[in-house]
């Protein structure tokens, strides 16, 4: 999807048909994060932000530190079973969050595996008309792909509050500056960094408990599993999260999209991972690709990992499209912030954003 900048949307009607994209691909770039602006925090998901408090504390005093104003919604610290809350309360704080005119950006607590249960209900007409910066990962992806979808707005695969900026202790210098330079810069992002350690200490409770960072490892390098270039506009998601907009009417078209595939670490398995792919495949998200770019897997075994992979290879045959491995978005750390709607360049394992993601 690209396109011109839609400047302003103010006064538009809040009937979602007629915020979907139109056929030439009108795409709306959200106004930029300055230092002094206001973000909300929103839990639509799990309940993590009711007991990870510490960690959630540290990633509102991290934004803080980079010049924000931190508002936590008033359900995003909720609980209820495996979600922060009812379908109607974390709506309630995404309408509020977008609404507010004070509010420069909405992110994500973290994920969990229920936000799909509100896109039926969100008002996308009421998010076209006040656009924003609206960031998450994992499970974030029926949000971001939804709204991409229906309003033509460009979201942000990226950081998380808890998990990303509240690291301990303080967030990852790669994520903090990619997300400010993709978020806060009306330029083009340009070459998609390397990083040259990855974080795969999965024991968050021994680093409260110690109170030490967690363990870093040499990262590996990013591979071609098919070389090539090309170019199109990003469309990041969550393996199992794009799985489930399938037969929806949320359902993305990828044609001419580059894919950034995303995997998240155990108890999700390559063998899931496996069968995702190939629904991917025959639901038909998977021809037609401009290229593939594959987040690095966490907390799976070299066979899981080369297994997984031949599936990949396997779902997309045409030879003219590139596949690159382990590059750092997703459920790795340190991540970078992948604008949905924007094109992007592969060329051999280099991957550059091209154009400005906001205004």
């Amino acid at each position: 999807m690209t396109g011109a900048t839609v400047s302003s949307t103010a006064g538009a009607s809040s009937n979602e048909e007629a915020w979907a994209p139109s056929p030439s691909g009108r795409l709306v770039r959200p106004p930029a994060l300055r230092p002094g602006d206001t973000v909300a925090v929103v839990s639509p998901s799990c309940p993590g932000a009711s007991t990870l408090t510490a960690e959630l504390q540290r990633g509102c005093a991290a934004m803080e530190a980079m010049g924000f104003r931190v508002r936590i919604m008033p359900n995003a610290r909720g609980a209820r079973r495996w979600t922060s809350g009812t379908a109607d309360e974390r709506l309630a704080d995404l309408h509020a969050a977008f609404e507010a005119p004070d509010v420069a950006g909405v992110l994500y607590s973290m994920g969990g595996q229920h936000s799909a249960q509100l896109l039926d209900g969100l008002d996308y007409g009421l998010v076209a008309a006040n656009p924003k910066v609206f960031c998450g990962y994992s499970d974030a992806t029926s949000l971001l792909t939804a709204v991409h979808v229906r309003t033509g707005l460009v979201t942000f695969y990226g950081p998380a509050v808890i998990p990303q900026f509240g690291e301990l202790p303080v967030p990852y210098a790669e994520t903090v500056d990619h997300f400010l330079a993709v978020t806060g810069v009306a330029a083009a992002a340009g070459p998609l960094p390397n990083a040259d350690y990855q974080v795969v200490d999965l024991d968050f409770s021994r680093r409260e408990r110690e109170q030490r960072p967690r363990d870093r490892q040499s990262a590996p390098p990013r591979a071609a599993l098919r070389a090539g270039a090309a170019t199109g506009a990003a469309l990041a998601v969550c393996l199992p999260s794009a799985r489930d907009l399938l037969g929806t009417p949320w359902q993305p078209d990828t044609a001419g999209r580059v894919l950034f595939i995303d995997t998240p670490e155990p108890p999700y398995s390559a063998a899931a991972a496996a069968a995702d792919i190939w629904h991917l495949r025959n639901a038909g998200l998977l021809d037609d690709l401009a290229a593939v770019v594959l987040g690095r897997p966490i907390g799976w075994t070299v066979d899981d990992v080369d297994g997984f992979l031949d599936a990949v290879v396997e779902c997309i045959p045409t030879p003219d499209v590139p596949i690159v491995r382990d590059v750092e978005f997703g459920h790795t750390n340190p991540i970078m912030t992948i604008p949905n709607g924007i094109e992007v360049a592969v060329a051999g394992v280099e991957i550059a954003i091209l154009d400005a993601a906001v205004r």
